[in-house]
């Protein structure tokens, strides 16, 4: 799985490289299931190699040996080791295997198991010291041809080349410029600090040639995404140049530092891809207005108006039981109660009868949701706007359930005790009914007298009214006074009681807005925040 091309952007340091690879894992994790597979999928495939190369140690450096058919890498291979062991000193199978060449005597059995390299040579002490440089700890991989027209080759160059710690490009005058090469130097391009470039058979040029020939291979390779590349003028058959990039390969060796660069470039590599998906590093935050306009939204979906009216029918209903004329009153318990019919009366358990919400109210709920998730990935490409749309929409029967429940516990929970009025009233109401009555019989027993034709006995006055007749007119002149006066402060009550259970009611449906959208949206926004944090810590530049 060679690294894939990041053009235009710059290798970022190794820095704190076991931070840097464990940011990954955690971007890793937080990424999958959202981001694209195919760079979810290399990014974990990054953070496994990594952890399994680190395991084997930086003692050992791997330097694969690439180049084109006929540009001379077993000749390089043999120059570098100062004999003939990539010819002559070991049988290869077949022309697919890899070659390792092993410097010193620490065992390198367990790296070249892992890299499945069973073609291996010991370079001998005085081999590895050659021209003074100290290559002790160097594993050096001849690779088969990238450009073989067998698939195994190919496979095996690249598989090769994705583990390696320092990669050494073979070419020559002929062949530097060979399209297939330069394909995989441009999906290395992240890889330029483990990356040099052998300009192999230079002999061959004469005069201001080889200047030419290195210059153009240069800016080819600044073409290519690699910065600063490193260029080594050799010849294999005189031996010129070579000790130089043995000095090279013995400094890699030396300071170790080519398995953390390598692995640090891949990492930065990995982050880049999953930073493609990320856009801007801020999503648009919600504020209050969002979750209100969500709210008042919900609550027309779930009736809140149908239980208010309800409620302050209820309130009216009983109010004029209690209050009204009290030998009529009772006509008013055979009316049903609003609440009631709906499932909503204090005593009721479950689920309410509430109308199911309407075609447009369920629209308009929709709607909402996917307003406030729409709002949420502004300025985000995708998969973010459909990942904060399906973290923000519930299921529909879930949520026509919750608010169905949340409604009908704000209304049941609600205070439903009557006021004291009421009661006051309602004694009122007895006594002007039982002086109406008591007037009324009063005035029957004066008409009974005077039809008997009886002694007439003395009706008493009060501001020349016969009592009699002002019990009675009294009684019922004022039940009806009050009665509207107590139908017009049940009609305000009626009214106070529908805002309160209104506001309550709304409460309910914003715990649930809460609760089914706007969490889960927040979650879905915290976790795309903590995955640019860990992919900033990766290395991966997010504006």
């Amino acid at each position: 799985m060679i690294a894939r091309p990041t053009f235009g952007r710059r290798t970022s340091a190794t820095g704190d490289f076991p931070a840097r690879l464990e940011a990954l894992g955690l971007a890793v994790g937080l990424a999958e299931g959202r981001l694209d597979a195919d760079d979810v999928a290399f990014a974990r495939h990054v953070v496994d190699k990594a952890n399994v190369r680190l395991r084997h140690g930086t003692t050992h450096t791997l330097v694969a040996l690439l180049g084109a058919t006929g540009s001379g890498k077993s000749s390089m291979a043999n120059a570098i080791t100062g004999s003939e062991v990539a010819t002559t000193g070991v049988r290869r199978p077949t022309t697919s295997s890899t070659l390792g060449l092993v410097w010193g005597e620490a065992d390198a059995t367990g790296l070249l198991d892992w890299l499945e390299v069973s073609n291996r040579h010991l370079v001998t002490a005085g081999d590895a010291r050659r021209g003074g440089h100290d290559l002790d700890g160097l594993v050096l991989l001849d690779v088969p041809d990238h450009d073989s027209v067998a698939v195994a080759h190919r496979l095996e160059m690249e598989r090769i080349a994705e583990h390696a710690d320092l990669l050494l490009w073979v070419t020559d005058p002929e062949k530097y410029a060979d399209e297939a090469m330069h394909h995989y130097l441009q999906l290395l391009s992240h890889h330029g600090a483990v990356t040099l470039m052998v300009l192999n058979k230079s002999d061959r040029l004469i005069g201001t040639q080889l200047d030419d020939c290195v210059r153009d291979l240069t800016r080819l390779l600044v073409a290519d995404g690699i910065e600063k590349p490193s260029v080594f003028p050799v010849s294999a058959t005189t031996g010129a140049g070579v000790d130089a990039v043995r000095k090279r390969l013995a400094q890699s060796v030396a300071d170790q530092r080519a398995v953390i660069e390598r692995l640090s470039a891949d990492v930065t590599v990995a982050g880049e891809a999953l930073a493609d998906h990320i856009g801007p590093a801020k999503s648009t935050p919600l504020d209050d207005s969002t979750a209100r306009r969500l709210s008042v939204d919900l609550a027309d979906a779930s009736g809140v108006e149908v239980v208010a009216q309800a409620a302050g029918g209820s309130y009216r209903k009983s109010a004029a039981a209690r209050t009204g004329w009290p030998v009529t009153r009772w006509t008013r318990r055979l009316r049903p109660d609003p609440l009631r019919r709906l499932h909503l009366d204090p005593a009721s358990r479950g689920r309410s009868s509430l109308p199911t919400p309407t075609g447009a109210q369920a629209a308009r709920a929709q709607a909402a949701i996917r307003l406030v998730a729409d709002e949420a990935s502004a300025g985000l490409p995708e998969p973010w706007p459909t990942l904060f749309r399906s973290a923000a929409t519930p299921p529909p029967v879930t949520l026509t359930d919750r608010l169905d429940i949340a409604v009908a516990d704000a209304v049941r929970t609600h205070d439903h005790r009557p006021p004291r009025w009421w009661s006051a009233v309602g004694v009122v109401q007895i006594v002007l009914a039982l002086a109406a009555l008591a007037g009324g019989l009063w005035l029957t027993a004066l008409a009974a007298n005077n039809w008997m034709q009886l002694p007439d006995f003395p009706t008493p006055t009060v501001w020349r009214i016969p009592v009699p007749t002002g019990l009675f007119l009294g009684g019922l002149f004022g039940g009806w006074v009050l009665a509207l006066l107590s139908r017009q402060l049940a009609r305000l009550g009626g009214k106070r009681r529908a805002a309160s259970v209104r506001r309550a009611a709304a409460t309910s449906v914003e715990s649930v807005a809460d609760d089914l959208v706007l969490a889960p949206l927040r979650a879905e926004i915290a976790r795309r925040s903590e995955l640019v944090a860990h992919l900033r810590r990766a290395g991966a530049d997010i504006d």
